[in-house]
């Protein structure tokens, strides 16, 4: 149930997430896409900084799942840079499907943030990808809470929408977890996504 000006732009219906031991959470399920012309840049994404890694994963399977390689995209950072996922080899990435309307997102941004604050010295980078249909919406929702150190990513909603498919994810929030050779070592909703799962791939 979305306010008014959201209602007209998806078709959402509000879900339960059976997600690991924490019994999952409140998501939102993704219908249909959408398309605007952008709006003024008014937030700035990090860009990554990660040391090389060997090809070791060439051998692995390209997947959604726990134990397979991260299927590779590329989608625009707040400043409309193109920025692919494969870019971050070297660092552990948390991979956030999200939105600034979600409100079980807007609960589980602050962990992340927290993650990343204690873990970023050991090369942890958060890579948000916004399901929102505006990019100033997201840029708003960023700009008011202070998260300045994640890596935005937005795209008119079908391209954001296509990127969500490739990972499987039916309902947001949404955390991927990827080693430093992009191999998939979680998938849950965030509020799984502890110390001790980061902690054998930091």
């Amino acid at each position: 149930m979305l306010r008014s000006r959201h209602s007209r732009r998806f078709a959402i219906v509000l879900g339960l997430l059976a997600l690991g031991s924490a019994g999952g959470g409140l998501g939102y399920f993704l219908r249909r896409p959408g398309s605007l012309v952008l709006p003024p840049l008014t937030a700035q994404a990090s860009e990554p900084r990660c040391p090389p890694v060997s090809a070791a994963v060439l051998g692995i399977e390209v997947g959604p799942s726990v134990g397979q390689r991260a299927p590779d995209f590329s989608l625009p950072d707040l400043s409309s840079n193109p920025v692919a996922l494969s870019s971050f080899r070297g660092c552990v990435v948390i991979l956030d499907f999200w939105a600034s309307w979600c409100k079980p997102c807007q609960h589980t941004l602050p962990k992340l943030e927290a993650l990343r604050q204690k873990h970023a010295p050991r090369g942890l980078k958060v890579v948000a990808v916004s399901l929102d249909y505006r990019r100033e919406d997201a840029v708003r929702f960023l700009e008011a809470n202070g998260y300045r150190s994640f890596v935005v990513l937005w795209a008119p909603f079908a391209e954001t929408r296509a990127v969500a498919r490739l990972f499987g994810v039916e309902a947001i929030p949404r955390a991927v977890l990827l080693d430093r050779q992009g191999v998939i070592r979680f998938v849950g909703h965030p509020q799984d996504l502890t110390d001790d799962v980061l902690a054998p791939w930091l």
